[in-house]
């Protein structure tokens, strides 16, 4: 037999079923873990949490479950660089971007880390910014993403994100509008609506980033979001296998009297006392003492340790045997497993990487502005690398071979015609990067210092027939 509905019936069905689950989803107790998922849905349809039960969750992940913290961590200490991680062409700019890493109040040598960690729970960080008329110095605040209300982007381009409203602890006072920072070529592709749009944001600037979200989401996801329920499983099964085991190392004294009466029984549970170790316990024929332990046929634990484990980890790329399971695992087969996991860190640097950009160029076009930086040259203004911390140890020995190798390889295609002279330069310094060493060919044939190498090493020519030596 075939059912039909009509539109109309269909759709009253599904507006039931979406209001008897949304309680659950956007529920915000704590109270309630444990008697449903983490994420709030029931089943694996939408609606999913909201923004603010999201956060919570991911805190409550980060400071209970050692496994969340972990991934956090590993990724934060593999993505931030120690120091002052800039190098500037200029030493006047240099001077002002180190004036602000160092600042008394931005000291973003100690902050950078959490920024980065916060980044990673969070999936969002707003940081606003105030800038002083005189000098162009800026200095950071920082906004609770749980207080952050709505994101609104360009009308005509929901890429670019204008600028975000932010409440206060309690709800009660008026939200900031704060405008979110652009670097000066989004500003002037911003349409008509948009500038409109942007200036009603009027109490102070900001910086914004996410990550884990698409173009046209305006706010960022936690790292942890998509492994909540099952980092939460994984660590209850712990527990579970934590007060199993302790059953395990429990026993009884089994003791049989041959032909008594319940009578003489119960005398002799009223006056048993356990023998304390080392003491002998003295009976007749007719009384046996066995110490039994229980036998409850447990399924491998570590196995299923182990699958929960690698379907977190593999999740995010990251191979067991970095989370101290080592496995069938040698050192061949760990550094195929590894590719995954720096890649998607690689990902995360450039990231925050390009976070350090946009707010550099800030605080150098603000210095700027304000008259604080005069006379640099323009080529120089902006000629500056932000560094970060090499994922993996290199194989020195495997690239110096490769290395020895390759400039052979040169030598041999230039003698030979096959290629110039300035492309095999050029060829041996994308490998010389590889071990972590960068130059380029065309400028170094250009520095002074290079002519007068190059003159000293070639000889004079020859003097044609008939002519004297010089």
């Amino acid at each position: 037999m075939k059912l039909f509905f009509s539109n109309k019936s269909f759709e009253s069905a599904v507006d039931r079923i979406v209001q008897e689950r949304l309680p659950a989803a956007v529920s915000d107790q704590i109270s309630m873990i444990g008697w449903r998922k983490l994420t709030g849905a029931p089943t694996r349809e939408l609606p999913m949490m909201d923004q603010a039960r999201a956060l919570e969750v991911a805190y409550w992940l980060w400071k209970t479950n050692p496994l969340a913290k972990w991934i956090i961590e590993v990724t934060t200490a593999f993505v931030t660089a120690k120091g002052f991680p800039v190098t500037a062409k200029n030493d006047e700019v240099a001077e002002v971007l180190k004036n602000f890493w160092e600042d008394p109040v931005n000291r973003m040598d100690i902050h950078w880390d959490n920024f980065v960690r916060e980044l990673g729970i969070y999936g969002e960080q707003c940081w606003p910014m105030f800038v002083a008329e005189q000098t162009g110095r800026i200095r950071l605040g920082y906004v609770d993403p749980a207080y952050i209300q709505e994101v609104l982007p360009d009308p005509h381009n929901v890429k670019i994100k204008l600028g975000l409203t932010v409440g206060s602890h309690d709800g009660t006072a008026t939200p900031r509008r704060l405008q979110i920072v652009l670097d000066s070529e989004n500003e002037d592709f911003l349409s008509p609506e948009g500038r409109q749009l942007r200036e009603s944001f009027t109490d102070g600037e900001c910086f914004f980033f996410t990550v884990n979200a698409l173009t046209n989401e305006m706010r960022g996801t936690s790292d942890l979001f998509t492994q909540a329920d099952h980092l939460e499983a994984y660590e209850q099964f712990l527990f579970d296998s934590a007060e199993k085991y302790a059953q395990f190392n429990s026993f009884f004294y089994d003791i049989t009297v041959k032909d008594a009466t319940e009578k003489e029984l119960e005398e002799k549970r009223s006056s048993y006392q356990p023998p304390r170790t080392g003491e002998a316990f003295i009976h007749n024929e007719k009384v046996t003492a066995e110490a039994v332990a229980p036998e409850m046929k447990a399924s491998d634990a570590d196995k299923a340790a182990r699958l929960h484990r690698n379907h977190i980890l593999g999740s995010l790329g990251i191979p067991e045997h970095w989370y101290g399971g080592g496995g069938d695992v040698n050192r061949a087969t760990a550094a195929e497993m590894d590719a995954p996991a720096r890649k998607m860190i690689e990902a995360r640097q450039t990231k925050t990487k390009n976070m350090l950009d946009l707010m550099f160029d800030i605080v150098i076009g603000r210095a700027v502005e304000a008259g604080y930086l005069r006379g640099v040259p323009e080529d120089e203004l902006y000629s500056y690398e932000v560094q970060t911390p090499e994922i993996s140890d290199k194989d020195v020995a495997k690239l110096s071979t490769m290395l020895q190798q390759t400039a052979t390889a040169l030598t041999v295609a230039e003698t030979q015609g096959w290629i110039g002279k300035g492309e095999a330069a050029k060829a041996f310094a994308y490998f010389l990067a590889f071990v972590g060493y960068e130059y380029d060919p065309d400028e170094q044939d250009a520095a002074p210092e290079y002519q007068d190498y190059k003159d000293k090493q070639t000889p004079p020519e020859k003097p044609a027939d008939g002519e004297d030596a010089a």
